[in-house]
């Protein structure tokens, strides 16, 4: 049976007589965990634009997901004396069963990354029309955007600065109680529509987020780590396809 960080570490806070994140600070913990796009933490689009948008329609396919399934789940180590930290790690964090509220992510990476990407291009003005399609018989376009995500791990260190269970003490008093770090990674590819072995473009991308939380601060900003890791990712996609489509946009064109 999963040992429950609620019951073994926040009990003991509780038991202190200093703070319970179960229970008065429960809905604090959980805040919006849900995807937007683009991110809270920059509310716009990324501030590139074409001069001249090419003649051609395109649609974003839903990416294809190639991540692993792996998961640890060891918050509880930090209740032993001597061992400074505990650790969760999600390959797939949507997906993972009664997580901790602290690790609780809402989103679908196939679709909604794919949306954004939509949402992106359209915005810089690279092509006459870019639309988020399921299937490629669902619009009339020139060009398909394909991709693949694979990674979009969280990993989530919590520290009782091996303390065990006098730990969180120190909690209460500021220091920080964990750290959390998402790694995504994802390609595209831009083709014909009737000739998907003739790539125009490809690109690579990989970002990485970080945050420090306490009790008191950040315990519901990590998720928006996502959709920051995304536009930083998509910046340089983006930066590029700009550039092409102002310097040589016969590269682009089907």
């Amino acid at each position: 049976m999963r040992v429950s960080l609620s019951r073994r570490v926040v009990s003991m806070v509780v038991v202190l007589g200093c703070f319970s994140l179960t229970g008065c600070q429960g809905d604090q913990i959980i805040g919006n965990r849900d995807w937007q796009y683009p991110p809270s933490s920059t509310g716009a689009y990324i501030n590139s634009k074409a001069a001249k948008p090419i003649s051609a329609k395109v649609i974003v396919l839903p990416l294809v997901d190639l991540r692993g399934n792996a998961k640890k789940e060891e918050y509880w180590k930090v209740a032993i004396p001597l061992i400074p930290y505990g650790d969760s790690k999600y390959e797939r964090p949507e997906t993972t069963e009664n997580p901790e509220e602290v690790d609780v992510i809402r989103f679908d990476p196939p679709n909604d990354f794919s949306k954004a990407i939509a949402a992106e291009l359209s915005q810089a003005g690279i092509f006459s029309s870019v639309k988020y399609a399921e299937d490629e018989k669902q619009e009339k376009v020139d060009l398909v955007l394909r991709g693949n995500i694979r990674a979009t791990d969280w990993e989530r260190r919590l520290t009782t600065w091996g303390l065990g269970p006098v730990g969180p003490a120190f909690w209460i008093l500021g220091a920080p109680m964990s750290w959390t770090t998402t790694t995504l990674q994802m390609d595209l590819s831009l083709t014909p529509v009737n000739n998907p072995n003739k790539v125009l473009w490809r690109q690579k991308m990989i970002a990485e987020g970080n945050w420090t939380d306490g009790i008191y601060y950040n315990l519901k900003e990590p998720t928006k780590l996502f959709p920051e890791s995304l536009q930083e990712a998509l910046k340089e996609a983006v930066d590029d396809l700009v550039n092409i489509a102002n310097e040589n946009p016969q590269q682009l064109m089907p």
